[in-house]
């Protein structure tokens, strides 16, 4: 039997993967960078008591990207719109191969080693490069590293840290307070509630500043966007022209609902995929970038919670939801695939209850002792 590649060849084609992707991408990639170079603008220009400063999202509800994400573009922004964007190409790949190295470490290795991994990267690099190069929404990118990161945070029993990481991810895109059930995780009532205190800090300070000085803020909250003959809302029947106003609410409520039902029934490895699907099963929007989400929560699923030797729920996430995306069909087809998807993701919920594992680092001490899989 022919043995597996040493870690080191693993990373490498790993890497060289991620690089092909990166150029392909890259090639006319960038496509909605305008309007973080809009908001980034916006946001420092302080003299501007209209539309500049904390009148941001007052004067521009369309800019629907959190504060943290103009703020991290300001330094690039006196090279240039291009130079920025190249430079944020660049970190947006390097964080996806950060988030496989964070994932990577929600596990023991002698439950799963890198090669498993690295098939799981091979169907989630060109959806992610798509995100973090093609269309340069960088806002994504923030939100779902820092939700992976303070995953594997709660699984390392870091209280503060969890609560900060999942704020910061708040500040990025507000759709990440879907993951709040990773709270729970920490164990005891006393960290989960300072973890949601620090949470609720760093939502605050980087939000509320705009509420007080210009209550007009208020209406980037009723922001709603066409609903597209793709979506699942519009597969499911729900044919307003715009968002319902119920919906937001209810994509939230519903990602919070099935979170905690994960972590009661021990599959807190699902909790980023139901929170992802539990969103675009009544998400209005149709942009294949949102699948860059689900290619993050199957990996997770795959490599932390499935019982199966291979990342069919990764491979089944790129062909039916990114790849199909380029193939002609009926628009209500690729709805219907999403709400597919939400099912799919909700059974993960029936089998039967399991314990919670111990975090990785507990059990370090344990992996000479227990046999390979």
């Amino acid at each position: 039997m022919l043995s597996a590649p040493p870690p080191r060849t693993i990373a490498g084609l790993v890497l060289a993967w991620a690089i092909v992707w990166f150029v392909l991408m890259a090639l006319g990639g960038g496509s909605s960078w305008h309007f973080f170079v809009q908001g980034a603008a916006a946001l420092v220009d302080v003299d501007d008591a209209v539309t500049g400063g904390l009148h941001l999202y007052a004067a521009a509800p369309v800019l629907q990207i959190g504060p943290l994400t103009f703020l991290a573009i300001v330094p690039l922004l006196p090279a240039g719109p291009l130079a920025a964007l190249i430079g944020w190409q660049v970190l947006g790949a390097v964080a996806g191969l950060l988030i496989l190295w964070l994932v990577r470490g929600l596990v023991p290795s002698w439950q799963r080693d890198a090669g498993w991994l690295a098939l799981g990267a091979a169907y989630f690099l060109p959806v992610w490069m798509f995100l973090a190069v093609g269309v340069a929404h960088l806002d994504d990118v923030l939100a779902l590293l820092l939700s992976v990161g303070a995953l594997r945070a709660a699984r390392a029993g870091r209280t503060w840290l969890t609560g900060l990481l999942l704020g910061l991810a708040v500040d990025a895109k507000p759709w990440a307070v879907g993951f709040a059930a990773m709270l729970l995780l920490l164990r005891g009532w006393r960290r989960q509630v300072c973890a949601a205190v620090a949470l609720t800090v760093a939502v605050a300070v980087a939000w509320l500043p705009f509420f007080v000085a210009d209550p007009g803020t208020s209406a980037a909250l009723h922001y709603t966007i066409k609903n597209n003959s793709v979506s699942a809302l519009h597969a499911l029947g729900i044919h307003n022209p715009r968002t319902p106003p119920w919906d937001r609410p209810a994509q939230l409520a519903l990602a919070l609902i099935l979170g905690v039902i994960a972590v009661r029934r021990g599959r807190w490895a699902a909790i980023p995929l139901l929170a992802v699907a539990s969103r675009l099963v009544l998400e209005p929007g149709g942009n294949k970038y949102y699948i860059a989400g689900v290619v993050v929560g199957t990996v997770i699923w795959d490599f932390a919670g499935s019982r199966h030797d291979m990342p069919w729920w990764t491979l089944a996430a790129c062909l039916s939801l990114f790849t199909a995306r380029w193939i002609p069909m009926p628009d209500a087809v690729h709805g219907w695939l999403l709400v597919g998807l939400f099912l799919a993701a909700g059974s993960i919920l029936l089998g039967a209850p399991r314990p919670v594992p111990e975090s990785p680092w507990s059990l370090q001490t344990q992996s000479s002792t227990v046999p390979v899989r």
